[in-house]
């Protein structure tokens, strides 16, 4: 397992994008796919201050993309 700490950035259903900083590019930080059923209390926000449990197998599309396992608000 590997771990990113960052910001969330961008929030959609199924994924969310963390980045080192909240004025992120498009394509700066991690997408990080939540797995079905996957929840969280408090619910993820963007603007939270995260570290993201992930599996090291990243995609190599800009940004890069993988699936978190466990997420911290910090």
């Amino acid at each position: 397992m590997a771990i990113f700490t960052g910001y969330i950035v961008d929030r959609e259903e199924r994924k969310i994008r963390v980045a080192n900083v909240m004025e992120a590019e498009p394509f700066d930080g991690i997408v990080f796919h939540l797995a079905e059923g996957f929840e969280h209390e408090p619910p993820l926000v963007i603007g939270q201050h995260v570290r993201v449990e992930h599996d090291e197998k990243m995609t190599r599309s800009l940004p890069p993309q993988a699936t978190a396992h466990r997420i911290d608000v910090l």
